[in-house]
């Protein structure tokens, strides 16, 4: 795109200053996401919205120590939206902008009502620094071999392997509420948690959500963003993407009607309600597609890829 071109896209999209993208089923095909293969077209793109002044930051549910690759592909982006919009992080500076952890006594409640649910259902949970896993949740994924771990690029260091009370550390919380004076509604045991994960195998991923939000939306918050596996992701109550990403647009003066977000799954209902305008790729959960305010071509097609063209292109 020439200089020319650049600045008669500025000047066509008007109030356009930030693009919020999913990552995973998104921008990312789910066939390639442990290689983390974005397309050329989606990265020229990319780069080319930021060469036309506009912010570009990734919201995702994947932990900020699986997004440094895929942030230099897009052109170092430097601020990512982390864990379902729980961490706010400066990459370039490895520096930590916002944090939202857990209640650690909210954490072991909902593990419990969850197991009362389904008692088959595993856990796992995400920090800044470690990833918790028990053994059955670990099963067929990518942690359960150890080459794959490292092509993922996941130390040793970073893996907790156990039941999340023993890793945990459960009765550190029993013995906070035992002490007198204690803030037990604060206590974080050994990590500060900024995602919890539970799968199982005993109901459909929709179903399983409906369940668990039902009996424990007053906690935490729930979605789930892996087609196919009845895996949900729990947040911090209030914590979703919508909300991390209004915490950066405002800390960059950017209205909401000045953002356009790209989704693809469930936890991506609160963003593309949120942002100013919205697409689901074609390749969305229907609730998802429902939540935008317009529809892309797939992932596999590069759908939003081919929207950022149009925008710069003073098409849309």
């Amino acid at each position: 795109m020439t200089e020319l071109s650049l600045s008669a896209a500025v000047s066509s999209l008007g109030p356009v200053q930030l693009i919020a993208s999913d990552i995973d089923g998104t921008i990312l095909s789910y066939a390639h996401t442990e290689s983390g293969s974005i397309s050329t077209r989606t990265v020229d793109a990319f780069q080319a919205a930021q060469s036309a002044g506009i912010k570009v930051v990734l919201v995702t549910g994947r932990p900020v120590r699986w997004l440094k690759h895929i942030s230099e592909m897009l052109g170092d982006l430097g601020t990512v939206i982390a864990s379902n919009g729980a961490v706010i992080y400066d990459l370039a500076s490895d520096r930590l902008i916002h944090e939202s952890a857990l209640d650690a006594s909210a954490l072991f409640t909902v593990k419990d009502i969850i197991t009362e649910i389904d008692p088959q259902a595993s856990f796992a949970a995400e920090t800044l620094q470690h990833l918790h896993m028990e053994e059955p949740f670990i099963a067929g994924s990518l942690f359960f071999e150890e080459d794959r771990r490292r092509a993922a690029g996941v130390t040793e260091e970073e893996l907790r392997l156990g039941p999340l009370d023993e890793t945990l550390e459960r009765d550190g919380l029993t013995n906070a509420a035992q002490t007198p004076g204690s803030d037990v509604t604060s206590a974080h045991v050994t990590d500060r948690v900024v995602k919890l994960l539970c799968k199982t195998e005993t109901m459909a991923p929709d179903e399983f959500l409906s369940r668990v939000q039902n009996e424990v939306g007053d906690l935490l918050t729930v979605t789930h963003s892996a087609p196919g596996i009845s895996l949900l992701e729990l947040s911090a109550q209030g914590v979703n993407k919508a909300a991390g990403l209004a915490r950066y647009a405002a800390g960059h003066q950017i209205e909401r009607e000045q953002v356009v977000a790209f989704g693809d799954m469930p936890n991506d209902i609160e963003m593309l309600r949120w942002a100013g305008t919205s697409w689901a790729v074609g390749s969305a959960h229907p609730e998802a597609r429902s939540a935008a305010n317009y529809t892309a071509a797939s992932c596999d097609e590069d759908g939003v890829a081919q929207v950022i063209e149009k925008l710069l292109a003073g098409e849309l």
